[in-house]
Formats: C-alpha cells, sequence, structure tokens
C-alpha cells in the first residue's frame, strides 16, 4: 500500500545572516516553513466536534501542516478532525489561519482507521458476483 504521505524533500532554514535578516525563520516579512508542502487535489471531509460534516480539498500537505480549500461561508473552530476520502487514516488538526476559501491547519495527531465492514467481507473470502455488470436483464 502506498504511504499516506508523498515523499517530500527537506529543506532547511536559510542560516541567519550577521544582519538578522533570516532571523528567527523570517525572510522578507514571511515565516519560512519547516518542511515543503507538497500540492495535493484530495477530496476530504472535515468533522467537527458536535457532528457537523464539512466537505473541503487539500491543497497541499508537509508532515506538521496543510492547506484546505473550504468555503468561506463555514466558521472552523479551532480544533476538528480531517477524514480525506479513499484513505484509512484521519487526522486532528488546529487552525493556525484562515483567508477567504482557504484554511491552514497544524497537524496535531494521526490515528489509523479500523478496517472496515466492506474489507472484512473480502478478507472472509466473500466475493461480489461482477458477471452480471453490463449484461441485459432477459424477461
Amino acid at each position: 500500500m502506498p504511504d499516506a504521505f508523498p515523499r517530500m524533500v527537506l529543506e532547511p532554514t536559510p542560516p541567519s545572516s550577521a544582519d538578522g535578516s533570516a532571523q528567527d525563520g523570517i525572510v522578507d516579512g514571511h515565516v519560512t516553513r519547516r518542511e515543503e508542502r507538497v500540492p495535493t487535489n484530495w477530496i476530504a471531509m472535515i468533522r467537527l466536534f458536535d457532528g457537523t460534516e464539512i466537505p473541503c480539498t487539500v491543497k497541499d500537505i508537509s508532515k506538521s501542516g496543510a492547506r484546505l480549500g473550504v468555503p468561506g461561508t463555514w466558521d472552523l473552530p479551532p480544533s476538528f478532525m480531517l477524514k480525506v476520502v479513499g484513505r484509512d487514516f484521519v487526522l486532528r488538526l488546529t487552525l493556525a489561519w484562515r483567508r477567504g476559501n482557504y484554511a491552514g491547519v497544524r497537524i496535531d495527531r494521526i490515528a489509523k482507521l479500523t478496517a472496515t465492514e466492506e474489507k472484512a467481507e473480502s478478507a472472509n473470502g466473500q466475493r461480489p458476483d461482477y458477471q452480471s455488470i453490463g449484461s441485459r436483464s432477459r424477461r
């Protein structure tokens, strides 16, 4: 099975210069990232702790954070869960920033999900009948 996250190349933070231009990870007024973010276009679902679900997309991701595409009409709480469609893990996130239809998050925790009933059935040897797919019913 492929890794949950794509392989990422980490680039070191520029060293501080004598004039303090790269001091504390700040370059030209912007905070530098610890890890490089990898562009993605994953479909995901935000799950709030009250049970509300919000559809979103994961635009880019790194080992410690991500940028989510979320409609600006939704207010996000300080922390929430995220489930990426087609992946067997769930993330606990903390909201770092919000601008328009995008939200930056920090990844606090990753949890692996248990096997679903569908996976359990295939392990028991029960196979779906694919012979009927595409065939016309006879009357």
